[in-house]
């Protein structure tokens, strides 16, 4: 199977995230009422499950950065997905929700954010404002996951509905 042209990925990242906007969120394990604050990094695991379910032979990378915050410490952190030479960010308008005095002017003067935000790996905002923390590497099966949280994934997966992948 040929690997999918990022603008699809991207595509379907958008589609994605509009799935997680208008879910019913009591019903996705995964998935909080305050979504997308503080759901970056689950948000990116569904859509790389997501995404490995429709395309089974991509390699995705997850992004763990961190930030200072307005007392200095490293308290703001965030998630996103690399794809190709493409960082996906699923929940970068969480920053414009956010209260001012939890953020750093970095990331004040950054907004407003889109709700799913796209750029060239390491030219996008995201790679100037955090601080790389570790990547994670997903392949089908998300084998470096485990066993009870890949059942949570898969719950909340299907709770999103028609997300099935088509052929």
């Amino acid at each position: 199977m040929n690997e999918p042209d990022i603008n699809e990925v991207v595509a379907e990242a958008e589609q994605f995230r509009l799935k997680l906007e208008l879910a019913k969120k009591a019903n996705i394990l995964l998935v909080t009422e305050d979504f997308p604050v503080m759901n970056c990094k689950l948000s990116s695991l569904l859509f790389a499950y997501h995404a490995l379910q429709k395309w089974p032979s991509i390699v995705i990378y997850g992004v763990s950065g961190s930030a200072e915050n307005h007392d200095g410490d490293d308290g703001i952190s965030h998630y996103w997905l690399e794809y190709q030479e493409t960082a996906i960010d699923l929940t970068a308008d969480q920053y414009n929700i956010i209260e001012e005095n939890q953020l750093n002017r970095e990331i004040l003067e950054s907004r407003p954010f889109k709700p799913v935000s796209t750029g060239r790996i390491n030219s996008m905002q995201n790679y100037k404002l955090f601080n790389i923390s570790y990547r994670d590497t997903y392949i089908v099966g998300l084998p470096e996951l485990a066993e009870d949280f890949l059942h949570d994934l898969h719950a909340s997966y299907e709770a999103l509905g028609d997300l099935t992948p088509y052929t």
